[in-house]
């Protein structure tokens, strides 16, 4: 269940909530945590507007995962915005370097903090080097 966190413990929580539906390569979990109408926005990317965006968007790539971690490094909380630098770790089918690729992140997620959507994400910005998960999608296919 969603909930808007209030304390460092909730907002713990929260994040690792938020990082077991994605790392759980299943788009079907994304509307657990992202509002109907999110905004997410990566690197350079164009914009994704809504769940449908954010499902097409992430299946093509999830479907070629063994698995993604997000470890937090930190996190800090202002309003109803949240930043976290963390590590991103994936492992890709079919490498034949079977490589676990790790790479830096940062992540700054909006909050909905009223009505039927309160505690999901109706906007956010993620930055990485997404650079070696790339190449061992090349290597893979």
């Amino acid at each position: 269940m969603a909930f808007v966190p209030t304390t460092r413990s909730e907002i713990q929580t929260w994040l690792e909530r938020f990082h077991a539906a994605n790392d759980s390569l299943d788009t079907s979990r994304l509307g657990d945590i992202y509002a109907k109408d999110a905004i997410v926005q990566f690197g350079n990317m164009p914009l994704i507007h809504g769940l449908d965006e954010l499902r097409n968007f992430f299946s093509g790539t999830w479907a070629k995962l063994e698995m993604m971690l997000h470890e937090i490094d930190s996190f800090d909380m202002v309003d109803n915005r949240i930043y976290q630098p963390c590590h991103i770790t994936w492992q890709v089918k079919n490498d034949p370097e079977n490589e676990k690729i790790k790479v830096p992140a940062f992540g700054l997620v909006h909050l909905v903090t009223s009505g039927p959507e309160k505690g999901l994400v109706s906007r956010a910005a993620y930055y990485m080097d997404g650079a070696p998960l790339v190449a061992a999608l090349q290597r893979s296919s």
